[in-house]
């Protein structure tokens, strides 16, 4: 699983491909793409941008900044992107695992970023690879930014851990293609998150059933 992948701190030019790899992932339009310049001006100042490597090839990129919210100080991921013919062999995970061992480094002890709730392959990374949690649904969030509308789900990885979370049998069908993008599955997600999240639930992993994927919720512990 990704053996032979070396990764790094992405300098000057690779800041370029990797960029360019995260706006074609994660098919961004060019009023999307985060801009070269200033991604090496907010390394430069504290972020995090990290490549990852087989041989001299540039096949993974994640791009974090510093950030603050009312529980202190944190690292927010901006994306994360591996090329086609490398997914599914853990450079992904190798790569947020980089950057969780940089943030604990820097003092930090959590990481937040939003995701696509429709996407089962990135939910199952994060939630049941990662062990990070969905703790927020996240309706239109960039509307009005991006052309296209969304929604998005907040992720919150504790480093040390976090507090216990109890199963529950609450699920979530999501689609199992991964580029679905159905108004009538982001409406029944949309609800369907929506309502356990209410209830003091968190998205704690994906389960597969055959040829369906649903995101299986947990109750923290108090």
């Amino acid at each position: 699983m990704g053996a032979g992948v070396q990764i790094r701190d992405a300098r000057r030019a690779e800041l370029v491909a990797g960029l360019e790899l995260l706006r074609s992932s994660l098919r961004f339009g060019a009023r999307d793409a985060i801009p070269p310049w200033l991604a090496f001006a907010t390394t430069e100042a504290g972020g995090l941008a990290l490549a990852a490597f087989a041989d001299r090839e540039l096949i993974g990129f994640s791009y974090a900044l510093p950030a603050l919210d009312r529980a202190g100080p944190h690292l927010l991921s901006c994306g994360l992107a591996v090329a086609p013919a490398w997914r599914s062999r853990g450079v992904g995970r190798r790569l947020k695992l980089a950057q969780r061992d940089r943030a604990l480094a820097a003092g930090l002890d959590r990481i937040r970023w939003t995701a696509d709730p429709l996407t089962a392959p990135a939910l199952r990374l994060y939630l049941t690879g990662l062990g990070a949690r969905l703790v927020r649904y996240r309706a239109d969030l960039f509307d009005g930014l991006r052309p296209a509308a969304s929604d998005d789900v907040e992720i919150e990885w504790a480093l040390a851990g976090g507090a216990p979370v109890a199963p529950a049998r609450d699920a979530v069908e999501i689609p199992a293609d991964p580029l679905c993008r159905s108004p009538a599955w982001r409406r029944a997600v949309r609800r369907d998150m929506s309502a356990l999240l209410a209830r003091g639930l968190v998205g704690i992993g994906v389960e597969a059933t055959g040829d369906r994927r649903f995101v299986r919720f947990g109750e923290p512990a108090r």
